[in-house]
């Protein structure tokens, strides 16, 4: 499971506070108030999204970028990644996002389309898969692999600024660079 540890913190603090549990209150709460305060602050730190717990022998992948870094609602984005397994070859490979615009947030996930002949038989390599961000807002990615066995990768974190068309028609997309 992804959590934001900083949120989370923040949470806390603020209910301890509340339950009058900090450091600058007296312990004057019970122990019943205080765990109805936390349980019903601390939900506000579940995930939004749910990945698979990594295996110990499975893939593994490292830097992730996106080419472009930064483009407009509509246009096509490539997710690049880098790919290190020792055993069996790679079949699967999930995405999931939180896509945040001013204090709002949604959330979603899908399998990443990849082209599997390209990976096939290769121990290490870089994957390359293509999507399109339908909104705009700030785009927090999360990317896994699995393999034939069953045994998934670490979880991959990175951002990508979405921008919104102004102007209609809308102008061309971003060039890649690579």
């Amino acid at each position: 499971m992804i959590r934001s540890i900083g949120a989370c913190a923040r949470v806390w603090s603020a209910l301890q506070a509340v339950a009058g549990l900090g450091p600058r209150r007296p312990r004057r709460a019970s122990r019943w108030s205080t765990a109805v305060v936390l349980s019903i602050g601390l939900a506000g730190c579940a995930p939004l999204v749910d990945m698979d717990e990594p295996s110990v022998q499975g893939p593994r992948i490292s830097h992730l970028r996106f080419v472009p870094s930064g483009t407009r609602a509509g246009c096509p984005v490539s997710a690049r990644f880098r790919l290190e397994t020792a055993t069996e070859e790679i079949v699967s490979a999930k995405c999931a996002w939180v896509r945040r615009y001013g204090r709002s947030a949604w959330h979603g996930s899908r399998t990443l389309p990849f082209d599997l002949l390209a990976v096939r038989d290769q121990h290490a390599g870089e994957i390359e898969a293509r999507f399109t961000p339908d909104d705009s807002g700030t785009y927090y990615y999360y990317v896994q692999v699995g393999d034939r066995s069953g045994r998934m990768s670490n979880v991959l974190r990175g951002t990508l600024a979405v921008d919104r068309s102004w102007t209609d028609p809308a102008p061309p997309c971003p060039a890649e660079k690579p």
